[in-house]
C-alpha cells in the first residue's frame, strides 16, 4: 500500500522551504478549458495512451505525444538523432494545435499525460527540467480534481484546469490522484533562452541561487531515497503484473 498521506518533512522539503527556494511560478493564460477538455478526451480515446517509462509509478501514469521526436505518439522519450515533430494525435485537436502554435518557444517535447484515479506517481526529480538549467517544463492542467495531492518538494501544488505553471521538476516530486477522474495534464518541455526567461518575473528568476545552492545536495539524498526502486524494479514488476486496474 503506497503512502498518499502528503507531509512535509522529507529532508529535500526542509532544506528547500529552510532556504526559501522557490518551487514553481505561475504564467499568464487565457485559455478555453472546455475546448481543451473535449480534445484533450479525443485525443485520449483513439490514441489510448501508454504507460509512462520509469519505475515512479505502478501503472497508473500514461501519455501520449503531441510532438516527439521523431514525430511518433507513443514516444515519450528524446531520441539521439532525431527532431522534435508534430504527431498524428495533434490532427485531433485544433484548438490545441493552435494553442501550441501561438507558444513560439523552442519545444522539444508536447505530451498529454494522465494520472488515473487512485494512482500515485512517487517521489523522483528530473534533473536537468529547471528554468536554471537546458529544459524548462510547463504545465497546463485541463482535467484536475480537489482530491489531487501534488508536490514539487516543500510546495503544494494546487494548478487548477485552464492555468499555466511552471514548475522545477529538477527537485523531488510526487502526485497522488486521490478523486475518482483522471488527472490529464499538457505538459510542454521547452528549451531554456532568452526568450523564454522572458515570460517570468524578475523576482522568481533571482531566486535562482537559493535553488542552486541546495540541488546538488538533494540530488544525492534523492538517489538514497530512491536507489532500492531502481535498482530491483520492483514499480515495473506491478506494471507487468497487472496488479493496476483501470479506474
Amino acid at each position: 500500500m503506497m503512502n498518499t498521506n502528503f507531509g512535509h518533512l522529507f529532508p529535500w522539503q526542509l532544506l528547500t522551504r529552510f532556504a526559501g527556494a522557490r518551487m514553481t511560478c505561475r504564467l499568464e493564460s487565457n485559455l478555453d478549458v472546455i475546448r481543451l477538455g473535449k480534445e484533450a478526451e479525443k485525443i485520449i480515446e483513439e490514441f489510448k495512451p501508454v504507460d509512462q517509462h520509469g519505475d515512479d509509478h505502478a501503472g497508473g501514469w500514461k501519455s501520449v505525444s503531441l510532438i516527439s521526436f521523431g514525430g511518433d505518439p507513443f514516444e515519450s522519450k528524446v531520441v539521439p538523432g532525431k527532431l522534435p515533430m508534430k504527431t498524428p494525435a495533434l490532427q485531433l485537436a485544433p484548438y490545441l494545435e493552435s494553442v501550441l502554435d501561438a507558444f513560439d518557444y523552442d519545444k522539444q517535447r508536447v505530451r498529454m499525460m494522465q494520472l488515473l484515479p487512485g494512482e500515485t506517481i512517487l517521489w523522483h526529480d528530473d534533473y536537468s527540467e529547471s528554468i536554471d538549467s537546458v529544459t524548462a517544463r510547463i504545465h497546463i492542467p485541463i482535467v484536475t480534481n480537489s482530491d489531487v495531492k501534488f508536490q514539487i518538494s516543500h510546495e503544494d501544488c494546487r494548478w487548477l484546469a485552464g492555468e499555466i505553471w511552471y514548475g522545477d521538476f529538477s527537485f523531488p516530486h510526487r502526485v497522488h490522484n486521490g478523486g475518482r477522474k483522471r488527472r490529464i495534464h499538457l505538459v510542454i518541455d521547452v528549451r531554456v533562452n532568452d526568450q523564454l526567461l522572458g515570460l517570468f518575473p524578475p523576482e522568481y528568476l533571482a531566486n535562482r541561487p537559493k535553488r542552486d545552492r541546495i540541488r546538488g545536495i538533494i540530488a544525492l539524498m534523492v538517489r538514497f531515497y530512491t536507489w532500492r526502486r531502481y535498482r530491483f524494479g520492483y514499480m515495473k514488476r506491478k506494471q507487468k503484473s497487472g496488479l493496476y486496474q483501470a479506474g
